[in-house]
């Protein structure tokens, strides 16, 4: 009986390690996952600094052709 219950005991002390590890892992994919959201934050910004940029050439470009 003794055993039985030890055994038991045993397997929720387990479980509570194994719980812990999976919230801290839990607590390292959130951590990632929102420095990740704010590189394509930066990444989204760069994009539209270029469409910008690529626009106001092409626009130069253009009203240097019209000049000619």
């Amino acid at each position: 009986m003794w055993g039985l219950l030890w055994s038991g005991a045993h397997c929720l002390d387990t479980l509570q390690v194994v719980q812990t590890a999976t919230q801290e892992a839990s607590g390292v994919m959130v951590a990632v996952m929102l420095f990740q959201q704010g590189e394509m934050r930066e990444v989204w910004a760069w994009e539209l600094e270029v469409e910008h940029a690529m626009r106001e050439m092409a626009r130069r470009v253009e009203g240097e052709e019209l000049d000619l």
